[in-house]
C-alpha cells in the first residue's frame, strides 16, 4: 500500500479532498438524508393510531397514558430526529477512523419488562432486515472493503449501513419510561413498516455510487462473503459442548439469536418468516445444488421456496413407494380439483368427529397427520360423487395439507400437551387447513390472527393437567373459544382474532397469578436455604464447644438444645456477623466457663457468673418458646448440677437434627441410573452463567419436550428455580445438577420461542433433512 495513503481516513483539509474521500462523503450524506426520512411524519401517524385505539378500546387510563406519552414525543420530534441522524453520522465516523473502536462486550444484565420488550423488538427487526437485504448487503460489504483499502484504512470494519445501525439508533432515542406498553407496540410496528423501503433505496443508491466510482470486489470474494453472511440452514445458537467460549442463549432476553440463523422471528407485515429465512440461507449457500443461483434467491417467491422444499420432503418420505404424475400435480396434464370443491369438503369435515387426528397426535396412529387429513378429504370427495383419481388435488393443496400436518405434530412434540389438549388440537385441524388453503401468509406473518390463537391455545394447554380450579377453568375456556372457531369460521379471520384476544386476556390474568406463585416459591426456597445455612453454621459452633470437653449433663443439654436454637434464631434474624449473634455465642462460652469453674469448686465465681447470665439466659429460653416457669425450672437444674463439685462430667456428642438435610431431589433428576450422573466442569461453569429468564427445553423419559425457563437463582447457593411456560415449578437444581441433566440429554439450554415459532423450526428441520438427503444422493 502506498505510504501516501496511510492515515487517509482522517477528514481531509478543505480543497484537498480526493475522489475516494468525496465518495465517502456522498455515501454519508445520502444515507443520513434517506434514513432521516424514517421519522418524517412519524409521530403524527402514531398520534392518529393512538386516537383510533382509544375509541375502540375500553381501558381509559391506558389510553390516556398512551396519549400523553405520544404528545410528549411529538413535542420532542425535532430533537429525536437530530439524535437519530447524529447516531448514523457517528457510525460513519467510527468506520472512517484510523482505529475503529473495538466491539462492545456482550454482557448479561437484568432488564425491566419494558427494556426487555424493546430489545426483543429491535433484535427481531434487525434479523428480518438482514435476511431481506442479504444480497445487496453482501455487495455493499465488498465495495466498502475496497473503499477502506483505497482510503488507507486497516483492520475489519463494521458496515455503517447495516440494518443494526438505524434500528439501534431508534432504540437509543427512548428512556425506559418513554413508551407505555400499548404505545411501544405501535411505535415499533410503525418503524418496522417504514424502514425496509428506505433501506432498499439506501442500499441501491450506495451500491450505484460505489459502482460509478469503479469500486467493486472480485467475484470470488463476493461468493465467499455471501456464504459467510448466510450460514447453513439448520444452524442453531445452542452452544456445542467443548467450545472455547460460550454465551447463554437468552439470559434475561428471551430470544437473541444472531442474524442469519435459520430461526429468526417474523413480525406482522414482513415478507419472510422463520421457514423462508431458512430457505433463503440454504439457497444462498447452496444455490447450484438447488438449481437456483444465490444472486436471484431473494427475488423468488415465498410460496415457490416452500413448495420446492415440500416436494423434496415428500419424495424423501415416500422413498419411491409411488411416483406422482407430474402433469396432474401441477394442473397442466388434466383436470384438477377446484378450490371451491375442496373448501366445500373441508366445510363439511369441520363439524365431523376429530378423533382420527387426535389418534395421530397422541401416537396411537403411526401415520403422518397430513396423510390422515388427505384420506379424510378424499373420503369426503367420494361422498360428494367426485372421483379423486380423475380429478386429483392440486400440488399447492397437497402442500397446504402437509404443512398443517407437520405443524400440528410439531406443536404436539414440542410442548407438554395432555389429554384435554389433544381434543382441543384435533378440533382445530380442519379450520387451520382451510386457512392454509386460502391464505398461506399464516406461515410467515407473525401477527396473523390464526397464528396468535394457536400460540394462546398452546400456552393455555402446555403442562396443564387441570389439577387446580384455575387450571381447569383455563382449559375449559380454551375449549370454548376453540368450539366457537369451529362453529363460526367460514372465511372471516376475525373469528381467530377475537378468540385469541379473549383467551390472551385470560392468560394474562393467570400469568399475574403465576408471577405471585413464583415469588412465593422463590421466597420459600430462599427461606429454607437460609435456615439450612444457619443450622450448618450453628452446628459447627456447637460441635466445636462440645468436642473433647467434659461437661455436666445439664450444661451439655442446654448447649445442644436451647443454645443451638437461640444461635439459629439470632443468625436468621440479625445475621452471622451481627452484635446480637456474637453476644449469643458469648452466652454459650460463658456457660462452659461456669461449668469449668464449678468443677474447680470456685463457688463465688460461679454465683457471680450465673447472676450475670440471668438476663441472657432468660432471652435464650424465651426464644425457644419457654414461659417464665419453664425457664426457671431449667435454670434450677443447671444450678443444682453446678452446686456439687463432684458432679459427673463427660464428653457429649452433639446431635444432628433430622431436618438439616436438603429438600428431596426433584423427580426430574432421578435418571435411569437412579443417581444424578457425573457432570462436566465446563458445562457446570456455563450453567453458572445463566440468568433469570433463560429459556430451557426439558425432555422426559419418553423423549417429549416441554418449554421451561429460569424463574429465580438463589443468592446463597446459586440453585435455579425452573418453571414451565405457566409458571409452575418443575425443579430446583444446582448448576452441577443442571450440567448433569444437560450431559444426559434431559435439558437443552435454548431460548423459548412462541409455540408457533417453535413448531416452524421443527417443520423446517424436517423439510431440511429431506433436502440434505437429496443433495447427498446427488453428490454420491
Amino acid at each position: 500500500m502506498p505510504h501516501d495513503d496511510i492515515g487517509a481516513g482522517r477528514a481531509p483539509r478543505a480543497g484537498t479532498a480526493r475522489p475516494v474521500d468525496r465518495v465517502l462523503d456522498t455515501l454519508r450524506r445520502d444515507a443520513v438524508t434517506a434514513l432521516g426520512g424514517v421519522l418524517s411524519g412519524f409521530w403524527s401517524s402514531i398520534e392518529e393510531q393512538v386516537r383510533l385505539a382509544a375509541l375502540a378500546g375500553h381501558d381509559y387510563m391506558a389510553a390516556q397514558e398512551d396519549r400523553m406519552a405520544v404528545l410528549d414525543l411529538s413535542h420532542r420530534a425535532l430533537e429525536l430526529a437530530t439524535r437519530f441522524r447524529t447516531s448514523i453520522e457517528t457510525e460513519f465516523d467510527q468506520w472512517a477512523a484510523d482505529r475503529p473502536p473495538p466491539p462492545a462486550a456482550a454482557g448479561l444484565s437484568l432488564m425491566s419488562e419494558g427494556e426487555l420488550e424493546v430489545q426483543l423488538a429491535a433484535q427481531q427487526i434487525i434479523e428480518l432486515m438482514d435476511h431481506q437485504f442479504l444480497h445487496p448487503l453482501a455487495a455493499l460489504d465488498e465495495r466498502l472493503d475496497v473503499l477502506a483499502a483505497r482510503l488507507g484504512l486497516e483492520g475489519p470494519r463494521a458496515n455503517p449501513l447495516r440494518p443494526e445501525v438505524p434500528v439501534m439508533a431508534f432504540v437509543r432515542l427512548f428512556q425506559a419510561d418513554d413508551l407505555p406498553p400499548g404505545l411501544r407496540s405501535m411505535v415499533f410496528h410503525q418503524f418496522d413498516k417504514r424502514l425496509p423501503a428506505i433501506l432498499s433505496e439506501v442500499y441501491a443508491k450506495a451500491n450505484a455510487t460505489l459502482e460509478a466510482a469503479a469500486i467493486s470486489a472480485p467475484a470470488s470474494q463476493g461468493a465467499e462473503r455471501g456464504a459467510a453472511r448466510a450460514p447453513a440452514a439448520g444452524a442453531t445458537s445452542v452452544p456445542r459442548r467443548g467450545a472455547e467460549s460460550w454465551t447463554p442463549d437468552g439470559g434475561v432476553v428471551e430470544h437473541t439469536e444472531q442474524a442469519g440463523s435459520g430461526s429468526s422471528r417474523p413480525s406482522a407485515g414482513t415478507a419472510y418468516g422463520p421457514l423462508s429465512s431458512g430457505l433463503m440461507d440454504v439457497l444462498a449457500a447452496h444455490g447450484d445444488a438447488l438449481g437456483g443461483a444465490p444472486a436471484t434467491a431473494g427475488q423468488r417467491g415465498y410460496r415457490d421456496l416452500v413448495r420446492e422444499q415440500l416436494h423434496q420432503w415428500r419424495e424423501r418420505r415416500d422413498a419411491g413407494a409411488h411416483d406422482d404424475d407430474p402433469g396432474s400435480a401441477d394442473g397442466t396434464g388434466g383436470p384438477v380439483l377446484s378450490m371451491s370443491q375442496l373448501l366445500n369438503v373441508a366445510r363439511m369435515m369441520q363439524g365431523d368427529d376429530p378423533s382420527p387426528y387426535a389418534r395421530v397426535l397422541i401416537g396411537d396412529d403411526r401415520r403422518q397427520l397430513g396423510d390422515v387429513i388427505r384420506d379424510e378429504l378424499l373420503r369426503g370427495l367420494r361422498e360428494l360423487g367426485v372421483d379423486p383419481e380423475q380429478t386429483p388435488l392440486r400440488r399447492e393443496d397437497e402442500d397446504a395439507i402437509d404443512l398443517i400436518g407437520i405443524l400440528f405434530q410439531s406443536l404436539f412434540d414440542a410442548n407438554d400437551l395432555l389429554t384435554q389438549a389433544r381434543d382441543i388440537y384435533s378440533r382445530l385441524v380442519v379450520p387451520y387447513l382451510k386457512v392454509a388453503l386460502t391464505d398461506d401468509s399464516m406461515f410467515n406473518q407473525r401477527g396473523h390472527p390464526a397464528r396468535k390463537l394457536l400460540d394462546a391455545v398452546t400456552e393455555a394447554c402446555d403442562g396443564n393437567s387441570g389439577e387446580t380450579a384455575q387450571d381447569r377453568d383455563l382449559l375449559d375456556h380454551a375449549g370454548r373459544v376453540v368450539d366457537r372457531v369451529v362453529d363460526e369460521y367460514e372465511s372471516d379471520q376475525a373469528v381467530f382474532r377475537l378468540a385469541a384476544s379473549e383467551l390472551r386476556e385470560r392468560l394474562d390474568q393467570q400469568r399475574r397469578r403465576a408471577e405471585v406463585a413464583e415469588r412465593r416459591a422463590a421466597e420459600a426456597i430462599h427461606g429454607r436455604e437460609r435456615l439450612q445455612q444457619a443450622r450448618r453454621s450453628v452446628n459447627d459452633i456447637v460441635a466445636s464447644r462440645l468436642t473433647d470437653r467434659p461437661l455436666t449433663a445439664a450444661v451439655a443439654f442446654f448447649l445442644d438444645r436451647h443454645w443451638r436454637h437461640y444461635l439459629t434464631q439470632t443468625w436468621l434474624r440479625d445475621g452471622p456477623d451481627s452484635p446480637r449473634h456474637v453476644a449469643a455465642i458469648g452466652v454459650g462460652d460463658a456457660m462452659i466457663q461456669v461449668d469449668a469453674d464449678a468443677a474447680h469448686a470456685l463457688g463465688s465465681a460461679v454465683a457471680d457468673e450465673l447472676l450475670a447470665l440471668q438476663a441472657p439466659l432468660a432471652e435464650c429460653y424465651s426464644s425457644c418458646g419457654m414461659d417464665a416457669n419453664a425457664a426457671r425450672d431449667a435454670v434450677a437444674r443447671i444450678i443444682a448440677a453446678l452446686a456439687m463439685p463432684d458432679t459427673s462430667r463427660t464428653v457429649h456428642a452433639p446431635q444432628t437434627p433430622d431436618d438439616m438435610e436438603d429438600e428431596p431431589q426433584d423427580a426430574t433428576l432421578r435418571l435411569v441410573t437412579g443417581d444424578t450422573p457425573a457432570f462436566e466442569p465446563t458445562i457446570a461453569a456455563r450453567m453458572r452463567q445463566l440468568r433469570v429468564g433463560q429459556g430451557l427445553r426439558l425432555i422426559d423419559e419418553n423423549g417429549r419436550e416441554s418449554a421451561a425457563r429460569v424463574a429465580w437463582i438463589s443468592p446463597l447457593t446459586a440453585r435455579l428455580l425452573i418453571v414451565n411456560r405457566r409458571g409452575i415449578r418443575k425443579m430446583v437444581v444446582s448448576p452441577e445438577e443442571l450440567a448433569a441433566l444437560v450431559s444426559a440429554g434431559r435439558v437443552v439450554v435454548r431460548a423459548v420461542d412462541a409455540p408457533f415459532d417453535e413448531a416452524m423450526k421443527h417443520l423446517w428441520q424436517q423439510l431440511n433433512a429431506a433436502n440434505d438427503a437429496t443433495m447427498a444422493t446427488a453428490a454420491g
